[in-house]
């Protein structure tokens, strides 16, 4: 059983983990090591300290992986490129770009109330957004405190 040891204070919702902190603190004795290392036959065997590589081996792995990089994404691109005109990529991408003002014109030609339905969801739209970046600075700057020009001299 290990020894209770002093940790600092915590929150209350804390108390589980300084419980498990203080349980996963272990005291090896040198009797137990030694009987460990008894029961393997033989030397202990020690792991050889790994040899890091020159700095120029480094540089040039990292150059060489860096073109092949480079290599294989020209490669992907032509490739892509030759499919893309054979199938005709490129005009289903602008038929798909111009499909949602095309919707919005035949919803327009059925329904024209719909074009003052549609002013009022872009309003709410814009106003969301400028409620979302709201949010975002608040959250960001809500737990900063600019130091003091008085602070800054006594802590230097």
């Amino acid at each position: 059983m290990n020894t209770p040891c002093e940790l600092p204070p915590r929150e209350p919702e804390d108390a589980l983990d300084q419980i498990l902190r203080q349980e996963l603190r272990w005291d090896v004795t040198p009797l137990l090591t030694a009987q460990l290392l008894a029961l393997i036959p033989g030397p202990p065997v020690l792991m050889p300290t790994l040899v890091r590589p020159k700095s120029w081996y480094r540089l040039l792995v990292l150059v060489l992986t860096a073109v092949a990089i480079g290599f294989s994404l020209a490669m992907a691109w032509q490739i892509y490129s030759l499919l893309g005109t054979q199938l005709g990529i490129e005009m289903m991408l602008t038929q798909i770009q111009d499909a949602p003002g095309a919707g919005l014109q035949q919803l327009y030609d059925a329904l024209p109330i719909s074009r003052q339905f549609v002013g009022v969801l872009v309003a709410v739209r814009n106003q969301l957004h400028w409620l979302l970046l709201a949010v975002v600075l608040w959250l960001a700057l809500d737990g900063w405190q600019p130091r003091r020009l008085s602070q800054r001299r006594t802590t230097s």
